[in-house]
């Protein structure tokens, strides 16, 4: 086969080419300190790089999206700490205003404080965050919660949308609660009945605590305990249908329906006390109720009996009230746990991934360079050969 100067010169020019594409790759490896820089590099390995640089994206998202949950419900688990304690504050002044010995005006100085701790109840349920969303609004949470109406009673104007955040491809979490779950789906009562004494009531029995003796007994409804004489009493439901009847003396109990009814005092003939199905009441409303219990002079047996019967279920309330809160607390407490230990979980997810990224993509300098010197070697061994053969002809031997 006949190889001629032009076969020669094409042939060199080839490798040539060929030994510094191989250079050029080397030295953009070692410039940017990838071993893979273009897909062409290492298909495999480029293909790995691009699933792991999304997940990496996606976990710095969920490390952002743990951030802003675990701001904003340690927020709200800080106004609800205070929130039990203003709640717990006015549980005590109420026991004190309880007390028989108190006159108007000692009541009268109570009620001052009660209604310092009712505006910063207030406040505390229109708390805002750092860039001044409301808290406890749900979904509007531009717009102020909790407003005092003409007539002094409080208005939620929030909704009860709940936001959640992702913290992982597969859970989310919710960063909020709304102000009606919040502040205004507390059970009355005991949580199953609430009592009350009829205004009218002439004689001086007080309400004592209401428990539940047997679940399964109790049907829920309206029940009247009607005192036929100073001591003997009917109970009848809704439909003036007679329950049960029976003789009372004071401090005994009132049985019925798996219910009991402790009732201290001397009740006069005629006098009523209500028995209804717990529901849900708002904190504000049972503030208001207090304030105006407090507000009602005492002069007589049957007015003080009044007060005793308003501030003692009021107390019921209260309880139920701050119960009702340190519960949400404790759901607030279980998320930040959970999002606490997402984050940690993805962080360590993000240190394997990173590790793995690393092993693909990044460049091994010492065997760069190596390489380097070689093809640098290699290119110049090939040109110097090529300029001594393109000297060759048989014209020289002749």
């Amino acid at each position: 086969m006949r190889v001629t100067s032009d076969a020669m010169r094409a042939t060199f020019l080839a490798v040539l080419e060929r030994a510094n594409r191989q250079l050029m790759k080397t030295q953009t490896q070692i410039g940017t300190g990838r071993r893979v820089n273009a897909p062409s590099d290492d298909s495999f390995a480029a293909a790995r790089i691009t699933e792991i640089d999304a997940a990496i994206a996606r976990l710095a998202q969920f490390r952002d999206n743990g951030t802003l949950a675990r701001n904003r419900l340690s927020l709200e688990e800080t106004v609800l700490a205070d929130v039990v304690d203003n709640l717990q504050r006015i549980r005590e002044l109420t026991l004190q205003a309880n007390n028989a010995t108190l006159g108007n005006g000692e009541r009268a100085g109570l009620a001052a404080e009660i209604r310092e701790r009712f505006d910063g109840l207030l406040a505390l349920a229109n708390s805002v965050d750092g860039n001044g969303r409301y808290l406890f609004a749900g979904f509007s949470e531009g717009t102020q919660p909790f407003v005092v109406t003409a007539d002094g009673s409080v208005e939620y104007r929030g909704d009860s949308g709940q936001r959640y955040i992702e913290i992982n491809d597969e859970r989310r979490v919710a960063i909020n609660d709304a102000g009606d779950a919040a502040f205004q789906r507390i059970p009355s009562g005991n949580g199953t009945f609430s009592l009350s004494a009829d205004p009218a009531n002439t004689g001086s029995g007080v309400l004592g605590a209401g428990t539940v003796i047997d679940p399964n007994a109790w049907v829920p409804g309206e029940y009247r305990i009607e005192f036929v004489s100073a001591a003997s009493y009917e109970v009848r439901d809704a439909a003036d249908v007679l329950v049960a009847s029976g003789d009372h003396t004071p401090g005994s109990s009132i049985e019925f329906l798996g219910i009991g009814i402790e009732l201290n005092g001397a009740p006069a003939a005629g006098d009523t006390f209500v028995v209804e199905p717990s529901t849900a009441r708002d904190v504000f409303t049972v503030l208001n109720d207090l304030l105006a219990t407090l507000g009602t002079s005492v002069n007589d047996e049957s007015s003080r009996a009044a007060l005793h019967n308003g501030l003692g279920q009021t107390l019921v309330d209260l309880d139920r009230a701050i119960d009702h809160v340190i519960d949400l607390r404790a759901t607030i407490g279980a998320r930040l746990r959970a999002v606490e230990d997402e984050v940690l979980s993805n962080e360590a997810f993000e240190v394997q991934m990173t590790r793995e990224l690393s092993d693909l993509r990044d460049l091994d300098y010492a065997v760069a360079i190596s390489l380097l010197s070689q093809q640098l070697l290699q290119i110049d061994a090939a040109q110097k050969a090529f300029s001594r053969t393109q000297g060759l002809s048989l014209f020289r031997y002749l």
